[in-house]
């Protein structure tokens, strides 16, 4: 379209000139010292033009001459980015295809001719993790974080993910906590960190960073407050097995009055209480819980304690049947508890009574003991074997 508008000028101009030139020729004349020279105004004219014209081509032809290496240059980068953005393509979809090497190989080759080196590095480090090979992954990430400025976040967190990947806990551990100092308020890195401290069972850790997931919104209220109570329990747990005392009463006594009132808490509590001989403490806490609501595991360590006015404790116990009557765990309580007041009878009869609803090794045991003490020898030795029989079959699992 501009071709023929300058062309239709081009007429136009031309046709006006032979109009001009036929009305009124004209002429022109130079001179220069002895030099002169007389032509008509539309040679003149014609002839300027034509100059003006050659003048511009030939400039113009030098500015393109002087511009070429520079125009060749950039094409060549521009064919090199193209190339790489092909190779990011194709590299990107090797990877999802599981085709590890081949993938690393793409994604590599053109990494320095790439606008986006980052993603280059960075998924030629997922597929040097899918080799087996820490080695290079490494090398990638920090190239990864030489050739982009500002990476320093992204680049940390996917290591982080293929040292989690890789069971690389310390070193994950290390490379989060790093990244938290960095950026405090990341929720991501926040939630990495909770997650590996839960599979660490660092439990005092996890506590520390569940406000900073609840600011952040990493999770619900709801949530971090199971998690929260969750980790309290453990902690408690933890301190049992350690025989921790100080920390047991520390953590039952930081613990809301809601949780301590809960059967998560409250049972390695009381066994932390039998453990260090403050049974009273124990048979209160139980008593005071199975008055409002049930659990098999504390009406279980309430029979476990010998402590206390035992035939007040055995009727207190015997209240519980109303509502539990077929209750296993209750009648071996029972059992015990009037064995221990030497009721060897009405032992007896619970004891049988808890085997009808569910046999268990322990049960025979008790059993066996009232029946030698109620001089039934015979009987007693029967029922020592058919519970040691139970006790062994369950420790002795198949193999699989």
């Amino acid at each position: 379209m501009k071709t023929l508008i300058a062309i239709a000028i081009a007429l136009t101009l031309g046709s006006g000139l032979i109009w001009a030139a036929s009305y009124e020729s004209g002429f022109v004349l130079l001179q220069y010292g002895e030099w002169s020279l007389e032509t008509s105004l539309i040679v003149f004219m014609v002839a300027m033009l034509l100059l003006l014209v050659t003048g511009y081509v030939v400039l113009r032809s030098m500015v393109i001459l002087k511009q070429t290496p520079k125009r060749l240059s950039a094409w060549n980068v521009a064919q090199q980015h193209k190339r790489a953005g092909q190779a990011l393509t194709r590299g990107l979809i090797t990877l999802e295809e599981g085709r590890w090497a081949e993938a690393e190989r793409l994604l590599v080759r053109h990494a320095s001719n790439s606008d986006t080196p980052l993603l280059h590095y960075l998924a030629a480090a997922r597929a040097a993790q899918k080799q087996d090979a820490s080695d290079r992954r490494d090398s990638y990430l920090s190239l990864a974080h030489e050739t982009t400025a500002g990476s320093d976040i992204a680049v940390g967190v996917v290591q982080a993910e293929l040292q989690l990947e890789a069971g690389q806990k310390e070193q994950a551990l290390a490379t989060l906590q790093h990244l938290r100092e960095m950026s405090p308020k990341h929720p991501y890195v926040l939630q990495l960190l909770q997650q590996l401290y839960l599979d660490m069972e660092q439990w005092q850790e996890v506590q520390n960073v569940l406000p900073d997931l609840r600011k952040r919104h990493v999770l619900e209220s709801s949530a971090v407050k199971a998690l929260s109570n969750d980790t309290t329990v453990k902690q408690l747990q933890t301190a049992l097995s350690r025989q921790d005392w100080q920390q047991m009463a520390s953590l039952w006594q930081q613990a809301p009055t809601k949780m301590r009132q809960g059967e998560a808490l409250l049972i390695p509590y009381v066994e932390g209480q039998i453990l260090q001989g403050e049974l009273a403490s124990a048979v209160s806490l139980i008593e005071n819980f199975l008055a409002k609501q049930w659990s098999n595991i504390l009406v279980y360590q309430y029979g476990k304690i010998q402590h206390g006015d035992l035939l007040k404790r055995l009727a207190t116990a015997e209240s519980w049947l109303k509502n539990n009557a077929d209750n296993a765990y209750l009648l071996l309580t029972l059992g015990r508890l009037a064995k221990a007041s030497s009721l060897w009878a009405k032992a007896e009869d619970y004891l049988r009574s808890s085997l009808d609803r569910g046999a268990r090794g322990e049960t025979h045991q008790v059993l066996a003991e009232v029946l030698a003490a109620e001089d039934k020898a015979e009987l007693a030795v029967e029922q020592y074997k058919v519970g040691l029989e139970l006790m062994l079959a369950q420790v002795a699992k198949p193999a699989v």
